[in-house]
């Protein structure tokens, strides 16, 4: 008992250091201002001495706010009424649910598109890609459509480099597996996700991605210039290198140290283990020396416990294996003097029956241990026989009559009412019942008063006496190997009444004065069936 509550208060210390640990890497959510200030150096010093792949003015890549609609992965979306099942790079279903699309307000656009796919115009304007608007109703560029129809001369490469200004972003990553690396600032936007890309058309201060850091450069807002820096994610990742920080995107529903705009700063791993000072090493080391003690604990304690349930077993089998000799004899004496039992006067056949009762006892007694000692496989602490009482009075008369007989006047039974059936392991309750008796005869005052009830399909027992019990409470009773002042006995009748009565899912209660004893036994008709 002292080891498991030894093994308790460790993994309670652990837990505890455990928290410890937790909070000290979580540290605190709010950057100091000296916190701050540091990481603007580190900024600062990052574009010092850092040069940017490129600096790009998208200003002058897309001059007017309709060609800005192409930044926005939001445009690629169908225009409603759009039949979505018409491929508008092909010249097939010409004109098919046109008359949906005449109320857009690029629609003479779309007709001279439709009119050059199928066959009615053989070139476009010159200035037909170069005007808005340039997406389609059906979400694809015009520049796009151009390309996919191979008609005209516009799936030429050089063609497609000189207008890629005119392609939304989102189809960049396709027109480069076909027409190769597309060059300058088109190689990074093809490479950038929606949501980068959503980032850009909104022109937030910060975009990190994948492959490189977007750093918006601040004009006057009277200019609304849209002019980033660009920086390679490798290079910042080097330069964070030697640094106590480490540099995400901001998500609301992740801690952040720092926020940043749209970045999160935060502590680095390297960092924290080197912010651990030697306290805090210590309790690391006082923690893994716990669990170790933790693990020796348990393992010792389990190998004590195989080893005493080895001891408890070869016992057991020792003591069945010495008792089936013995028994054996006795029951062929009972047998030969049996067959003279016709001769013996009334006292001593009375004698001779209740000593061939306790002899067959100590044979089922026997049986019912060999039995357990088979039950390699059984989770159940013991193995139960049930079967039917037709008569409960009738097996209560049979087990109780004798101490009637006995103790005239001094022994008195409560039998029922109304005599019923129950389903029972009539050798166990047989063995909860006489203990309790026994229990009272030796230990209590007489008179003793066995009082049986039926509450639903339980059967209760009751055995009392005038004597008051040296225990207060029927755990500690209970406990093997407890025995009264006056006992004695072993102290393991009312231990083994107890763990039987629960395996039966049963119950047992007690009351100290005068001594009292309750058990019950369920019906276990359900069980019965279900076998």
């Amino acid at each position: 008992m002292k080891l498991y509550v030894t093994l308790i208060f460790t993994a309670v210390g652990i837990a505890f250091t455990l928290g410890y640990f937790a909070l000290f890497i979580q540290g605190s959510h709010v950057a100091t201002q000296e916190e701050v200030m540091e990481i603007n150096a580190i900024k600062t010093d990052f574009q010092r001495r850092v040069a940017p792949q490129s600096i790009v003015n998208f200003n002058s890549l897309y001059f007017s706010p309709e060609q800005f609609k192409l930044l926005d992965p939001a445009n690629t979306l169908p225009e409603p009424g759009t039949d979505n099942s018409i491929l508008y790079s092909t010249t097939k279903n010409c004109f098919k649910g046109f008359t949906k699309l005449i109320n857009t307000e690029n629609f003479e656009k779309v007709w001279v598109w439709e009119e050059f796919r199928c066959g009615g115009k053989s070139y476009l304007p010159s200035s037909f890609f170069t005007d808005p608007p340039y997406m389609h109703p059906s979400g694809k560029s015009f520049a796009f459509l151009a390309y996919n129809l191979k008609k005209g001369g516009y799936d030429n490469k050089k063609w497609v480099k000189n207008h890629l200004s005119y392609f939304h972003t989102m189809e960049l990553r396709q027109l480069r597996y076909e027409v190769g690396e597309l060059g300058g600032i088109y190689s990074i936007l093809e490479k950038l996700d929606e949501e980068a890309l959503s980032d850009l058309g909104k022109g937030l201060g910060s975009i990190l991605t994948r492959d490189y850091l977007f750093a918006r450069l601040r004009y006057p807002k009277i200019f609304n210039i849209l002019e980033y820096r660009i920086y390679v994610k490798e290079d910042l990742d080097n330069f964070l290198e030697s640094s106590p920080y480490s540099l995400q995107n901001y998500k609301s529903d992740r801690t952040c140290f720092h926020k940043d705009g749209e970045l999160c700063w935060n502590y680095n791993v390297r960092h924290i283990f080197r912010m651990a000072n030697t306290s805090t090493l210590g309790v690391f080391i006082g923690l893994f020396i716990m669990i170790i003690v933790s693990v020796r604990l348990l393992l010792v304690k389990i190998k004590g416990q195989r080893l005493e349930d080895d001891r408890r077993r070869l016992a057991l089998q020792v003591l069945t294996h010495e008792f089936r000799t013995p028994i054996t004899s006795m029951l062929l004496t009972i047998e030969r003097l049996n067959k003279n039992y016709e001769k013996l006067d009334e006292q001593t056949q009375e004698a001779f029956l209740r000593l061939s009762s306790e002899v067959y006892r100590m044979q089922r007694l026997t049986e019912t241990s060999r039995n357990y000692l088979k039950a390699q496989q059984s989770k159940e602490l013991i193995n139960f026989n049930f079967e039917p009482v037709e008569s409960l009075n009738h097996f209560f008369e049979d087990l109780l009559g004798p101490y009637e007989e006995r103790l005239p006047g001094d022994f008195t039974v409560s039998y029922l009412e109304e005599d019923k059936t129950l389903c029972t392991d009539t050798y166990w309750a047989h063995i909860c019942v006489k203990n309790l008796v026994e229990n009272a005869i030796t230990h209590g005052t007489l008179p003793i008063h066995v009082d049986l009830k039926m509450e639903g399909e339980d059967l209760f027992v009751k055995v009392g006496d005038q004597g008051v019990c040296d225990f207060d409470n029927l755990a500690e009773l209970t406990r093997e190997f407890v025995k009264g002042n006056k006992s004695s006995g072993t102290g393991l009748g009312l231990n083994i009444v107890k763990k039987v009565v629960k395996e039966m899912q049963g119950q047992m209660l007690f009351v100290s004065n005068p001594t009292t004893f309750t058990i019950s036994f369920k019906n276990q008709k359900t069980g019965v069936e279900n076998g």
